[in-house]
């Protein structure tokens, strides 16, 4: 579940920082670049969820995750704005 968190929270991270409104914050990694990491830990994070949950409550589960990682993504990034 733990994984899955993280990976959850990378995800959204990754997807936020390649958006046009947040690309300027972090000038490590080429958007696309940024971009394809962060589908690549969505697939993750729904691959832990199935190995933590299940085949029923993996889905709910990495779908809920996915959803809480999207809200602390957007307060963390719009509410710390320069």
């Amino acid at each position: 579940m733990l994984v899955a968190l993280l990976s959850a929270l990378g995800a959204f991270a990754l997807l936020a920082l390649a958006s046009d409104r947040h690309r300027d914050r972090w000038q490590g990694a080429d958007p696309r670049w940024r971009r394809l990491a962060g589908w690549a830990l969505v697939i993750v994070t729904f691959a832990a969820g199935f190995a933590a949950w299940g085949p029923v409550y993996g889905a709910i589960g990495a779908t809920g995750l996915l959803m809480f990682s999207a809200g602390v993504s957007f307060l963390a990034l719009n509410l710390t704005r320069r």
